[in-house]
């Protein structure tokens, strides 16, 4: 990896910081025994020549970790979406960026301030972006814990879709990995197939991640990761309590990941499944997405702000007022305990 990376070393957890989307990771965690945990997928192409990294989006170069994605979602509104997404849509509303996820997930960040505990650093949007900047501070919380602040500072009043993007690594071995969402209310699944390889009904909806139903009519047991079928996919859950639980049976950890359910009320899971064969890709990324989020799916602005569309409708919060007045500021933590 060529570009620009802070390391931090505070004891008990170390790890690194990539100026290029601000990706925290990967991150070593030091459980008892010395028995090190580094929970964060990093995608294996990475080292990849530049010459073939260069032609990739920015977010995909070194895709790792965790990150913020102001605003989530993709930049140009679908329009090969079922009746119930596409009633209300209003096409012609511009994209609030023009880059996946947003502008800092393309563009490297800068540092501000490191201590022996913390890591802050910074982004600053173009001139004609309704965004100013965003700011992330990385903290020691207590000896295995990250608590990460993620501030947004306005040019101007806007309503967006948020998201924060931690993607966690999976144990070689199928089923290896159990998912907990204990305060689970529903699940849906992305309104057409994410991508050829995709194995879900779309547009389905279910009350556990046990019963999630394929194109074939079988049921599809999330809980237990890796799949052991290849496959890509995206799952918005409905819950009451921002705590995701990762338990790595096969390598004797488990991540815990925390937020405000009132800031970010759904989480988008994405199974990327080695199913994903072109290139970077190549059916070598094995991961879970679990992504707090407020926002339509990774839909974008414009389904974002469709009151019509299906979360709106039922009253699940798709998009953020922000104010010029004063910077919104979301806190959110990591943490890593043994098995």
């Amino acid at each position: 990896m060529n570009d620009t990376v802070w390391t931090f070393d505070w004891g008990s957890v170390r790890g690194e910081v990539a100026a290029l989307g601000g990706m925290l990771g990967p991150v070593w965690f030091t459980l008892s025994g010395g028995h090190l945990a580094q929970p964060f997928a990093v995608a294996p192409w990475a080292d990849d020549p530049p010459e073939k990294l260069n032609a990739l989006p920015p977010i995909l170069r070194q895709l790792r970790g965790e990150f913020p994605c102001v605003p989530f979602g993709v930049a140009e509104a679908r329009t090969d979406l079922p009746d119930q997404w596409m009633d209300g849509l209003d096409p012609s509303m511009p994209p609030a960026d023009e880059f996946a996820h947003g502008y800092s997930t393309n563009h490297k960040w800068h540092l501000l301030e490191q201590t022996d505990t913390t890591i802050t650093i910074g982004i600053d949007y173009p001139e004609d972006h309704v965004v100013s900047c965003l700011k992330r501070r990385i903290s020691l919380d207590d000896d295995l814990r990250i608590k990460i602040d993620l501030h947004i500072e306005m040019r101007c009043d806007a309503a967006l879709p948020l998201g924060l993007r931690p993607i966690f690594a999976l144990p070689a071995q199928t089923g290896a990995a159990h998912l907990s969402i204990p305060s689970l209310q529903s699940v849906r699944s992305f309104p057409v197939p994410v991508d050829e390889a995709s194995q879900c009904k779309p547009d389905e909806t279910a009350d556990k991640l046990t019963h999630i139903r394929t194109k074939d009519g079988v049921m599809l047991d999330v809980t237990r990761l890796p799949l052991a079928l290849e496959t890509e996919e995206l799952l918005a859950v409905s819950l009451t309590d921002g705590d995701v639980c990762l338990s790595d049976i096969q390598n004797g950890y488990a991540v815990d990941l925390s937020w405000d359910i009132a800031t970010f009320p759904q989480c988008l899971l994405w199974l990327s499944n080695r199913g994903r064969k072109a290139y970077p890709w190549h059916g070598r990324f094995c991961a879970i997405g679990i992504e707090p989020i407020a926002a339509a799916f990774d839909l974008g602005v414009a389904h974002s702000a469709n009151r019509h569309a299906p979360f709106a409708k039922s009253g699940i919060a798709t998009q953020t007022m922000l104010s010029a007045s004063g910077p919104f500021t979301a806190s959110y933590s990591i943490a890593v305990r043994q098995l």
